[in-house]
C-alpha cells in the first residue's frame, strides 16, 4: 500500500511539471502544424487543452492519494495509545428539558401524543451498524428510558455498493457485534430490531406508484430517497419520533409533539430529526405533495426543500423564512418549528468544532437548550481524534459503543 502511495507522488510530481510546462512555457510564439478536419488549431488551444486534461488527471491522482493513506490509517486506539483522554463532555444545562407535569408516553399528565417510539431506518440492507450508528441508537435508548427505540434494518439491498464496501473509513466498518450489544445491556431493554422489506412496505403505501414505475430503484440515489419515504410512513402509521443515526442526544424527548426544525439560512425543514401524532393530517398531505414533485434524479427530492414548500402551504406561511413557534394550520391542526438551538447547537458552519480537540468560539450555551445535536459528516466516515468534541461526547452519551469499539478493536474505531 505505501508503495502504491510512493507512485502515485511520483507521478503527481510529474504532471504537476508537465502542466506547469505546458501552461507557462513562453519560449516560443511560432506555431507548429496541427490540423484538426483540416482545420488548423494554434499552439494555445493545445496547450490550454493538455492543460486541463493534465489538470484533472492531477487532481484524480491527489484524491486517489488521499483515499489510500485513509485506508492505511491505523486504529485510533493504537495511533493515539500513550496520550491520555480527556473527561467525556457533559453538555452544560439541566438533566430534562421537558416541565415536570410531561411524562412520556404523551402529553401532560400522560395523555394525548402518540410518542412512545423513537425510530431509525437502516435501508441500504446491510444488517449490521457502524460505531456511529449505534452510537445514536445508544444515546437514544439511554436519554428515554421510557420509550420503544426502534432500529428498521431493509432486508432488500439497494442501490449502488456504498463507500464502506468499496473503502473502509473510520466509523463506517460495520459490526453485528453493536447490534448484539444494544439488544443485550440493561439500558438497552427498550431497544427492538425490525426486519422488513422496504419495497413491499413502499409498494403497499402511498408510495406505490413509484415503486410501480421502477423510479425508486432505478435512480441513482435510491437509498436516501427510499429512507425519506420510510421514515414518513413510519410516522403515519405509529406517530412517535424519527432520529437520524447521526444524532447524539443528551434530554428526554417525551414532551415534544407534532413538530420539526430548521436552519435560519434557508426555507428548508429539516426531516432528520422529527416528532409525529400517527395520522396526523400533515403526513398524508406531505406524502401526496412530494408524489407530485418528486423527481428521481434529485437527491433530496424528498428530503428538505420539499418538506420546507408543503409545510408552507399546509399551514399558510408566505415568509421568506421560517419562525420557530407554534402554527396554526389545515384541518385544524397544529404543527411547532421548534428553534434550531432545539436540535442544532452546533451549525453546519461549525462543524469543525466536532471534530478538534479545542473548539475556541463555540457557543456551549446553546446546548443548554438542546435536546440533541446533529453531527455534521459523521456518516461519511470523518476522522475523529479521541479528544475532540464528538469523541468526548460518545464517551458521555454513548459509553457502551465507545467501549466495545475499543475492546473488539474494530478497524479504523470510532
Amino acid at each position: 500500500m505505501s508503495r502504491c502511495c510512493d507512485m502515485l507522488r511520483n507521478w503527481k510530481m510529474k504532471l504537476s511539471k508537465i502542466v506547469t510546462n505546458i501552461s507557462c512555457n513562453n519560449r516560443t510564439k511560432q506555431h507548429f502544424p496541427f490540423y484538426y478536419r483540416n482545420r488548423y488549431v494554434p499552439r494555445w488551444r493545445i496547450q490550454l487543452a493538455l492543460g486541463i486534461c493534465l489538470g484533472f488527471l492531477l487532481a484524480v491522482l491527489t484524491g486517489m492519494e488521499s483515499l489510500l493513506e485513509d485506508s492505511m490509517s491505523v486504529d485510533w486506539s493504537v495511533q493515539f495509545a500513550n496520550e491520555p483522554l480527556s473527561r467525556p463532555f457533559k453538555v452544560p444545562g439541566p438533566e430534562s428539558l421537558c416541565p415536570a407535569a410531561f411524562r412520556p408516553g404523551g402529553g401532560a399528565g400522560g395523555e394525548g401524543a402518540d410518542t412512545e417510539r423513537i425510530n431509525f431506518i437502516e435501508s441500504t440492507g446491510r444488517e449490521c451498524l457502524t460505531p456511529r450508528q449505534a452510537c445514536g441508537v445508544e444515546s437514544a435508548a439511554r436519554a428515554n428510558p421510557g420509550m420503544h427505540v426502534k432500529v428498521y434494518l431493509n432486508t432488500h439491498r439497494i442501490g449502488p455498493p456504498g463507500w464502506d464496501d468499496l473503502l473502509r473509513r473510520p466509523g463506517r466498518v460495520r459490526s453485528c457485534a453493536f447490534n448484539d450489544m444494544l439488544l443485550a445491556q440493561d439500558f438497552s431493554s427498550n431497544v427492538q430490531m425490525v426486519r422488513q422489506n422496504f419495497t413491499q412496505v413502499l409498494a403497499d403505501s402511498l408510495f406505490r406508484p413509484l415503486v410501480a414505475g421502477g423510479n425508486f430503484h432505478s435512480s441513482h440515489w435510491s437509498v436516501v430517497q427510499i429512507s425519506d419515504a420510510i421514515r414518513l410512513l413510519l410516522l403515519q402509521q405509529h406517530g412517535g419520533y424519527y432520529l437520524d443515526f447521526d444524532n447524539i442526544v443528551f434530554r428526554p424527548l417525551h414532551c415534544l409533539r407534532n413538530g420539526f426544525s430548521y436552519l435560519e439560512e434557508h426555507p428548508n425543514i429539516e426531516n432528520g430529526i422529527m416528532v409525529m401524532d400517527a395520522n396526523h393530517p400533515f403526513l398524508s398531505f406531505l406524502i401526496r405533495y412530494l408524489m407530485q414533485t418528486y423527481d428521481p434524479n434529485k437527491r433530496v427530492s424528498l428530503g428538505p426543500p420539499a418538506f420546507g414548500k408543503a409545510f408552507k402551504l399546509f399551514c399558510h406561511i408566505n415568509d421568506p423564512l421560517f419562525k420557530s413557534g407554534l402554527h396554526r394550520c389545515l384541518d385544524n391542526s397544529n404543527l411547532t418549528l421548534f428553534h434550531p438551538d432545539s436540535f442544532f447547537p452546533v451549525r453546519h458552519y461549525e462543524l469543525g468544532h466536532f471534530y478538534s480537540t479545542t473548539w475556541p468560539g463555540l457557543d456551549l450555551q446553546k446546548m443548554e437548550r438542546a435536546y440533541l445535536t446533529h453531527v455534521y459528516l459523521s456518516s461519511w466516515g470523518r476522522k475523529v481524534h479521541p479528544n475532540s468534541l464528538y469523541s468526548r461526547l460518545a464517551r458521555q452519551y454513548c459509553p457502551s459503543v465507545w467501549q466495545l469499539t475499543k475492546e473488539t478493536n474494530i478497524p479504523l474505531g470510532f
